[in-house]
């Protein structure tokens, strides 16, 4: 009896479920689009804002809550959706639900009703305890006005890393009527990419025709913490419609492509530097960089106290990408610089497409430099004297330098217990290699020991460049000897002496007596 009644009971459940109430129903879910401006701008990404709601036509329904909505947007025609999904967790009776689609829309479409398409998926209780899931497609209508258009034609850019450049900006009106009062806003919103001085600036055109291309240039900078490669600027233009309305552009992106800093490297270097002397560095500058480099100027920077670059700077004229030149500096290595290797920093300075000056980084250049060799070769020909006597001082002189040298005064100086009454001597020029004989004249002291003593010897002359010139101190060896006599001995002669006088004086007494 009691099973009956609960199997009568479920029955009469169902039954009554069944019965619709009067002027109420439960209706499953209805999901349509609200849009309320679906107007987009051709010539850039659009950020359309719109709404879904679940709610079916009868006023009166009661709908069942959609769960897990996922809306998947398709591109229609020209229009590029570029959002690959949306997701709202729950979707009840006539709550609605704001949603955001990024619309990629051509500069050149056609003005016209588009409709979007949306793929939903979502789920839903059927009212008896099970879950439904569903999939429908809905359409999502949007507007293409007449009017101007704009659209990025060319671009083209100098700018390098570290430093200024132009950036020309080709747009066109593609739309099919004219624009009036128009400002083209570029703007950057990375921090290394400048505009002039700021992060923004702006263009001015009065009318602007349909069909017709401007070109923008703007003065650009790129940071030396930026890396050279392509970077993103965002413009907008905001005009006069021909009716008078006013309109604006979405986004456009403007590329800009920032240049590796102008390089310049240093081949086919040569030296010829010594210690002492004055002599060549030579090499190739060549223009590595992208861009040319005008009123090029190789520079010999600071190379340190014991180097001294007769001229500073080399002209090497305008150097397009890929050119190279040929430069040249006489550098002086004096007496108190060291041999071995040596480097120095080159840098090159130039104007840039804008006639701006600018300056290169240090390009470090490796060099030997040779050790100290005299600038003369002196071989003593006649230098030995007695004790007490003058006569011809000669020595050969050589030219030991690579080039020839002119108007060489030579000079000897002498201490005690040598001197000199002629200390000066001319040779009006030494080729390379070329041996000349000098005299001087040099005179011992009665009391000079017999030895080797020294005489300092110096040379000026000019080089085969003009420049007037000191030389290094020579010493050349003297040999002093004993002196001597061609009579007869004074000792011998002084003893025969005082036996004639002792003798005189003995018979000078014995006649007194």
């Amino acid at each position: 009896m009691k099973r009956e009644f609960i199997v009568g009971f479920f029955v009469a459940s169902l039954l009554l479920s069944a019965i619709p109430v009067a002027g109420y129903t439960t209706s499953n879910p209805d999901i349509r689009t609200v849009t309320p401006n679906a107007t987009l701008q051709p010539g850039g990404v659009n950020g359309l804002d719109f709404q879904i709601v679940n709610d079916p036509d009868g006023p009166d329904d009661e709908v069942r809550t959609a769960t897990n909505v996922r809306v998947r947007p398709r591109d229609s025609g020209p229009i590029d959706v570029e959002t690959d999904e949306l997701y709202v967790q729950s979707l009840a009776d006539g709550v609605p639900a704001d949603l955001s689609l990024q619309l990629d829309v051509p500069a050149d479409v056609s003005p016209g009703t588009y409709r979007i398409p949306l793929r939903l998926t979502y789920e839903y209780d059927n009212g008896a305890g099970n879950a439904v899931e569903r999939q429908r497609t809905i359409h999502l209508p949007v507007r293409i006005e007449s009017g101007p258009r704009f659209s990025v034609v060319d671009t083209e850019s100098t700018a390098t890393v570290n430093g200024q450049g132009t950036l020309e900006v080709t747009m066109r009106n593609v739309g099919d009527s004219l624009a009036r009062d128009s400002t083209l806003t570029l703007s950057s919103s990375n921090p290394d990419v400048t505009l002039g001085s700021s992060e923004s600036s702006t263009r001015f055109v009065d009318a602007w025709e349909s069909g017709e291309n401007r070109t923008f240039e703007f003065e650009t900078g790129i940071g030396d913490a930026a890396r050279a490669g392509n970077y993103s600027l965002d413009a907008q233009v905001d005009y006069e419609k021909p009716d008078g309305t006013s309109g604006s552009t979405p986004s456009l992106t403007v590329p800009l492509r920032a240049h590796p800093e102008m390089t310049f490297s240093v081949t086919n270097v040569e030296s010829s530097l010594r210690v002492g002397e004055t002599r060549t560095l030579s090499g190739t500058i060549t223009n590595t960089g992208p861009n040319a480099a005008d009123a090029a100027v190789v520079n010999f920077e600071d190379p340190g106290p014991t180097v001294t670059p007769i001229e500073t700077s080399a002209a090497v004229g305008s150097l397009a990408p890929g050119e190279s030149a040929d430069f040249a500096f006489d550098v002086e290595v004096t007496t108190a610089g060291s041999a071995g290797p040596r480097q120095f920093d080159l840098g090159v300075t130039y104007r840039d497409g804008d006639n701006r000056q600018r300056e290169s980084d240090s390009i470090p250049t490796r060099v030997d430099v040779a050790p100290e060799t005299p600038e003369f070769d002196v071989d003593p020909v006649n230098a030995t004297f007695a004790a007490g006597s003058g006569d011809e001082f000669s020595v050969t002189v050589t030219n030991t330098r690579e080039y020839a040298v002119s108007d060489i005064s030579a000079k000897i100086y002498t201490d005690s217990p040598l001197s000199t009454s002629d200390d000066e001597a001319y040779i009006e020029r030494l080729e390379p290699g070329e041996s000349r004989e000098v005299v001087f004249q040099v005179s011992a002291g009665g009391s000079a020991t017999a030895k080797t003593y020294p005489v300092k010897m110096d040379f000026q002359y000019d080089d085969d460049g003009g420049d007037t010139i000191i030389s290094n101190t020579y010493q050349v060896p003297v040999e002093v000897t004993q002196t001597t006599s061609e009579g007869l001995p004074i000792v011998p002669i002084a003893v025969v002496g005082l036996l004639v006088v002792g003798i005189g004086g003995f018979l000078l007494y014995r006649r007194r007596d």
